[in-house]
């Protein structure tokens, strides 16, 4: 799976800086089209934004040469805005 999500990811900034700016738009889009139509979007949205940090800890962070403790705290943080969307779509569709 490691080696899939290496290859289908980018391999410079310029290219992980275009990935960025297409899923902005994707996520805006999802969001103003779908808002209120489907239950699960802004699950889909909370999947977005993950990958989304994940780009920008590992291409431009460069957080997969730092000291472990380090990669630690910013993999944590980066959970944190997925996990707080999750939270509020599931308090919204209740």
């Amino acid at each position: 799976m490691k080696r899939l999500l290496h290859a289908l990811g980018p391999h410079n900034a310029t290219q992980a800086w275009l990935l960025l700016a297409l899923l902005t738009v994707a996520s805006a889009a999802i969001a103003v089209t779908e808002r209120g139509v489907l239950p699960w979007i802004g699950w889909l949205i909370a999947a977005l934004v993950a990958w989304k940090a994940w780009l920008v800890a590992e291409h431009y962070l460069e957080v997969a040469d730092a000291a472990p403790m380090f990669r630690r705290i910013v993999r944590g943080f980066i959970a944190l805005a997925p996990l707080a969307l999750v939270v509020t779509a599931w308090l919204e569709s209740r």
